[in-house]
């Protein structure tokens, strides 16, 4: 399978927030070498006129953040505009402050277990991204196994992030495989460390494991792999464009 480099767009999220500014940020995009896309960060636009500027720029959604109340009070809503949109994954970019203790792990767990599952029934998949916090353990249980042990593995998938991961303290590729099957999208973010803070990076110019975690990618199914980085001293597209010509030396199309 061709492993495709596509783009966060919460990267450029100060330059997507009218259609207008959408439109040029997707020819800039696409300029760079990018053909596939994550909605994040941007502003009001109904999806057929966001469809619509994706084609014309020869853009695909794969995959989207959706505001937590959007599924728990519009989730017919939010199956339509994947549609729409042509976007088979519909995810969250992060758990509610409220469930971030150890009954919330379970509670989110149930009530997106069910969310996922009727997604499922209309040809779409829940996908989860984590941060840092995820790592804390819970009676001997972290964060993160909860909600992998605690849904569905056809229904219920997880954004893996590479930085997040890594800032959490654990292993990304082992983390990649442990999700073998259940990570469609990966978010292709690096750590470096300048004087004596740890900082976000363009991928592959900072100090993670990339031969070994695209090996695990391949092993766990990955198909859409997302560059991202939230922030840094770099122009965001100057940034997208680092990390685009960074895994195309390595074989990313």
């Amino acid at each position: 399978m061709a492993k495709i480099a596509g783009a966060q767009l919460y990267t450029v999220r100060e330059f997507v927030k009218t259609p207008e500014a959408i439109d040029e940020s997707f020819r800039k995009l696409k300029e760079i070498g990018y053909t596939t896309v994550q909605a994040s960060g941007l502003g009001p636009i109904p999806a057929d006129e966001l469809a619509a500027i994706a084609r014309a720029h020869g853009l695909k959604i794969v995959l989207t953040h959706t505001p937590y109340a959007r599924f728990t009070e519009d989730l017919d809503g939010v199956i339509q505009d994947h549609h729409t949109l042509g976007c088979g994954l519909a995810g969250i970019g992060g758990l509610p402050q409220q469930y971030r203790n150890a009954e919330g792990y379970f509670a989110f767990a149930k009530k997106f277990s069910n969310i996922a599952d009727e997604l499922g029934k209309n040809g779409l998949k829940f996908s989860y991204h984590n941060h840092h916090f995820e790592f804390q353990k819970f009676g001997g249980k972290l964060g993160l196994e909860i909600l992998m042990e605690n849904t569905n593995p056809e229904t219920f998938l997880f954004t893996l992030d590479t930085y997040w991961v890594q800032a959490g303290g654990a292993d990304p590729s082992a983390w990649i495989r442990k999700l073998a099957g259940r990570i469609e999208a990966i978010h292709l973010k690096d750590m470096t460390i300048i004087g004596e803070s740890q900082v976000m990076t363009e991928v592959m110019e900072g100090n993670l494991p990339w031969p070994d975690m695209f090996r695990a990618c391949e092993e766990a199914g990955v198909r859409w792999y997302l560059v991202e980085r939230d922030n840094g001293p770099t122009d965001a597209f100057d940034s997208l464009r680092i990390s685009y010509e960074n895994l195309k030396r390595v074989g990313f199309a």
